[in-house]
């Protein structure tokens, strides 16, 4: 018998962080296509952190590279004031450990860019699935 708690299954309810537009409006038509319900969009980490405590969604998608707040902080702040799946996007690497960087922010998958849609499917599930279940266990990042 399995230890891990139920948790929702697809499709969720997403919000999407991106501050390149034509990424953010191709992600949320993905999404969209794919049944889930993107029920906020924000530009800045400010704009996510507060998207997310209005809406209170499954899932937020988040890019790392977000201005006035990047989507490490964001998620920081997510996990302080508005706990929920996260999922961080980022086209780069830092010079420190995606999973350590993540876990520390919390939150619960990092998905390096570019990436198929069947990764960020399976990161959406595996977050929800991770956040329903405390976060115990370290953070993955899924290859672009």
């Amino acid at each position: 018998m399995s230890e891990d708690r139920p948790y929702k299954l697809p499709p969720y309810r997403v919000v999407v962080a991106e501050d390149n537009k034509v990424l953010r409006d191709l992600l949320v038509q993905q999404l969209s296509e794919r049944g889930h319900v993107v029920v906020g969009v924000a530009v800045t980490g400010i704009e996510v952190v507060n998207v997310v405590k209005e809406t209170q969604p499954d899932a937020a998608v988040i890019d790392r590279g977000l201005p006035l707040l990047d989507g490490l902080e964001a998620s920081r702040e997510i996990a302080e004031q508005a706990p929920t799946a996260v999922v961080v996007l980022s086209g780069y690497l830092s010079s420190g450990d995606p999973d350590d960087e993540a876990l520390a922010a919390g939150a619960q998958v990092f998905v390096a860019k570019p990436y198929a849609m069947e990764e960020l499917e399976e990161a959406l599930e595996y977050a929800v699935r991770r956040f329903a279940n405390g976060r115990g266990s370290a953070p993955r990042v899924l290859p672009g």
